[in-house]
């Protein structure tokens, strides 16, 4: 491993913090640290991540902020470390401090419910725990752990898990987004407009077998246990004689990772529904629905979007764009993580217009069977989020499938509108193909 240069004052033996040229902290045991690495068995090395300070900070506060964000990240690897300690000594057998309840597997949880080298199951020293957490602008936790540690969150730690864990069936509801992601903030969302873990529940990926690999195919959305919707150009060249096996995966976040709370789940597609007046062309009525051979198991980070009504008005809203696409139309690539952009849904006219003033022409018909949103330059959906939804907060509290992502002109340029499958327009081909009254498609 590379050296360190540290500072006159922090060499030595114990605990030494500096704030480097990049303003990351960096956290220093041992006469000499390792850069960019950490071993939790003897806790030799150093350890970089941002923090943040308010305007006006003195510089008494800056060093007690960085050496009390240093003390949290020991305390952090101190833990997982004597868990994994624990489990290596003990096998499969573990028994608690106590000599109790024989433990199962490591599991990530937050650092403050693992007791001993166990998950806590009374709650110790938890309950009606009231006390004010330090402002997010001062110290946040974002990277006090790097990739080689176990647990994905930014505040948890491998705690070895009772045996005899009852787990309570999950019911889903349509439309409720996990706003800040599942169990933990996420070490890594490093990159601009990356969703939370578990955030967008209703993103789908559609894969195909090649070679006898999976590979991506488009984005789609989940709105039933076994109905997926996407847009007609994606799959509408599998349906034939030499159709190809699709899958859909469900829960997917990090494609390069398995490092995850959640598994990922994958489905077998059965049936796959074109829209009768879909035109490959123009893209009219570019919808699609993938039936699925057994019904979605449900979790917190699989659940539906719900369907949008006849009635609803989203042009003026603010609205979500998810999917793993590319950040640029020609020279872009795909995102590894799940990408977010909030556009803004304009109406009809004004996209038609905006529209004939790229190559399309003057002459060009917006079809009523679309929505449009955004006009910002570099925010915008893009080659390979197709499929995936425009999702849009209401007044009952849940997101609603306003739209598809179904094409545009280029890729985030100024006043280039993207446009979408409008999903109100398609509810009675929706509930004809699933054979499902609407009602099933709205919150219960």
């Amino acid at each position: 491993a590379r050296h360190v240069n540290l500072p006159p004052r922090s060499r030595g033996t114990g605990l030494a913090t500096y704030l480097n040229s990049r303003r990351r902290v960096v956290c220093f045991l041992g006469a000499v640290a390792a850069e960019g690495g950490f071993l939790p068995t003897d806790l030799s090395g150093s350890r970089r991540f941002p923090v943040i300070f308010s305007s006006g900070a003195s510089a008494s506060q800056v060093s007690a902020a960085r050496d009390a964000a240093c003390i949290m990240w020991l305390l952090l690897t101190t833990l997982g470390a004597a868990c994994l300690a624990a489990q290596a000594q003990q096998g499969d057998g573990l028994a608690g401090p106590e000599g109790g309840v024989p433990l199962g597997d490591c599991v990530c949880v937050p650092y403050y419910q693992c007791k001993e080298g166990k998950v806590s199951e009374d709650g110790g020293g938890l309950l009606d725990a009231r006390r004010k957490l330090p402002p997010k602008e001062e110290i946040p936790l974002d990277g006090l752990g790097d990739q080689n540690q176990q647990c994905p969150g930014v505040d948890q730690v491998c705690c070895a898990e009772p045996s005899a864990v009852t787990e309570t069936p999950y019911v889903a509801s349509c439309g409720i987004r996990n706003d800040n992601g599942i169990n933990s903030r996420i070490l890594t969302k490093d990159g601009k407009g990356e969703a939370e873990f578990g955030e967008w529940p209703w993103q789908a990926a559609v894969l195909k077998y090649e070679s006898e690999i999976l590979k991506f195919e488009c984005g789609g959305t989940l709105i039933a246990s076994r109905y997926i919707l996407t847009v007609a150009h994606c799959v509408a060249r599998f349906t034939g004689a030499d159709r190809v096996p699709l899958k859909v995966r469900l829960g997917e976040w990090d494609t390069q990772s398995m490092k995850e709370f959640y598994p990922h789940e994958d489905y077998d597609v059965g049936n796959i529904y074109i829209h009768q007046y879909f035109r490959n062309n123009s893209l009219w009525n570019d919808i699609a629905l993938l039936e699925l051979t057994r019904p979605v198991t449900f979790a917190p980070h699989i659940s539906p979007i719900c369907l949008p009504k006849l009635e609803d008005v989203f042009e003026g809203s603010s609205c979500v764009v998810t999917g793993w696409g590319k950040d640029a139309y020609r020279t872009g690539k795909f995102a590894n993580i799940m990408k977010e952009v909030t556009v803004p849904v304009i109406d009809n006219p004004m996209c038609q217009n905006l529209l004939r003033q790229t190559r399309l022409g003057r002459y060009f018909r917006l079809h009523e069977g679309f929505i449009c949103a955004g006009t910002e330059d570099g925010v915008d959906s893009c080659k390979g989020d197709g499929g995936g939804p425009l999702s849009c907060y209401t007044q009952d509290g849940r997101y609603h499938l306003a739209g598809l992502v179904a094409w545009g002109i280029d890729c985030g340029t100024p006043d280039v509108p993207g446009v979408y499958v409008r999903v109100a327009k398609y509810l009675d081909w929706i509930s004809e193909v699933t054979r499902l009254p609407i009602s099933e498609f709205y919150p219960k």
